[in-house]
């Protein structure tokens, strides 16, 4: 009989994260990283997907661009004259979007975020933010629109600009037609498309030149790891917050959790044989942990699954996840230290 008191229920939902959680997610066992070279041809791979998708998105772009203009300029008047194609171009470039960022960038995240000379590309593309919430961590992304218009440092590419018009998520990026659907404005797609198109060439030919290390990896794992917590907010927030900032909306923060935790996960993959030789212990525990975070995942992408999910237990989910990266990131460390790595700062 399932209890009826709100706390019984909780703890009933809890209970089989913390049964479960050892159990090896099956992303992490299919993992065919094995060494630091391995690392880099994975993160290439990635960000080559990301290119191809982002070469379409600038096709795509266009098309929208010149089905708009054959109706005046007008969104409105397109919308009414060729809904069908212009709603097949959005749901188009909206894949474009997922396979650059949701299924692309963020699988990746934990190395290029993580790994110093490939920073900046995270602020640019991805975690960075509008100048009036600097001054630290500000994307320096400035683009002139076709209608002499400018977007001046309004936030990372991806996150506040292209998926927020793509979903209709700012107003600023998009317009309203009949019926209250909004449509993304074509100088701003023209625009971004060609930007994220640019910047991630740049990303593949900085990730096809990195000289991977193990410093690198051991110092992406130390400060990528704990930042899963910080994703709950955002899940909170895109998902079941009355006040919602329109981002995050083409998949669930879940997808992005597990991008990150799966990249930071490969990394091990790629000094565990190292960490066993001097402390095959060690090196089970940091794998363990890693298998276990991705379980823990794996396990909310079903509890949401079930239907919408209370702001207070999507905190104490956050209070585990925090939880257990606490726990794993010392291990890490000590993985270093026992192999003689020294993790920059």
């Amino acid at each position: 009989m399932i209890p009826t008191h709100p706390a019984l229920r909780f703890a009933t939902l809890l209970l089989p994260l913390a049964l479960l959680a050892w159990l090896p997610s099956p992303a992490a066992a299919e993992s065919p990283v094995g060494s630091v070279a391995d690392v880099k041809a994975y993160l290439v791979r990635t960000v080559e997907g990301m290119k191809e998708a982002s070469a379409d998105f600038v096709k795509a772009s266009a098309e929208y661009t010149a089905l708009v203009q054959a109706n005046g300029g007008k969104l409105d008047a397109a919308h009414a004259a060729e809904g069908d194609k212009l709603a097949a171009l959005v749901a188009r470039m909206q894949e474009n979007y997922k396979k650059m960022d949701s299924y692309g960038y963020e699988t990746v995240e934990g190395i290029v975020a993580g790994v110093e000379s490939l920073g900046h590309y995270d602020i640019y593309l991805d975690a960075g933010v509008p100048a009036s919430e600097g001054p630290d961590d500000v994307a320096e992304v400035v683009l002139d629109l076709v209608n002499g218009e400018k977007i001046d440092r309004q936030g990372a590419l991806f996150t506040y600009l292209i998926e927020p018009a793509l979903w209709g998520g700012d107003e600023r990026w998009s317009v309203a037609v009949d019926g209250g659907t909004r449509l993304p404005r074509p100088e701003v797609l023209i625009a971004t498309a060609a930007d994220a198109d640019r910047k991630i060439g740049e990303l593949l030919r900085d990730s096809e030149a990195w000289d991977a290390t193990v410093e690198d990896l051991f110092g992406a794992m130390v400060l990528m790891t704990p930042t899963l917590s910080d994703y709950f907010e955002d899940w909170k927030e895109s998902r079941y917050s009355e006040d919602k900032s329109g981002r995050f909306q083409a998949v669930s923060r879940i997808s992005d959790m597990r991008g990150i935790m799966q990249s930071c996960a490969v990394m091990f993959k790629a000094v565990k044989a190292a960490v066993e030789g001097k402390d095959a212990a060690l090196a089970k525990s940091v794998d363990t942990g890693f298998d276990g975070i991705l379980s823990f995942i794996d396990l909310l992408d079903e509890r949401e699954k079930q239907g919408a999910i209370k702001e207070a237990e999507i905190d104490e989910l956050a209070s585990q996840a925090k939880e257990k990266t606490d726990k794993l990131v010392p291990q890490i460390e000590q993985a270093a230290a026992v192999g003689g790595i020294k993790i920059a700062g």
